[in-house]
């Protein structure tokens, strides 16, 4: 049986062998959980594409779009919010957009 790892910034899986790194979140109630990240996500903006302009105005449309979204569909506002797919997507969109903008 194989553990699949997933990357806690892009939610796509960790391929064996590919370089990531842990990171312990600490908890008052109970023992914490430790995260793994790629080392450099596959739709991770490289240093020479980045136009802060641009990728901020991303973020503000990726938020915009989520925000609009989650006003509109009675699935995202039940108790079960990520059984929405479309919700699911905007959300990883709009993290995307917001660890690039960074």
């Amino acid at each position: 049986m194989t553990t699949v790892m997933i990357c806690s910034r892009c939610d796509r899986a960790i391929a064996p062998g590919e370089p990531y790194e842990d990171q312990l979140r600490h908890s008052a109630s109970g023992p914490g959980i430790t995260l793994h990240r790629h080392g450099t996500c596959p739709d991770e903006v490289s240093g020479a594409d980045r136009d802060p302009a641009a990728l901020e105005a991303a973020r503000y449309a990726a938020w915009c779009q989520l925000l609009t979204h989650l006003g509109a569909c009675p699935e995202c506002l039940s108790d079960g919010p990520w059984d929405c797919g479309t919700g699911r997507d905007l959300r990883r969109a709009w993290r995307v957009a917001e660890r690039d903008a960074r």
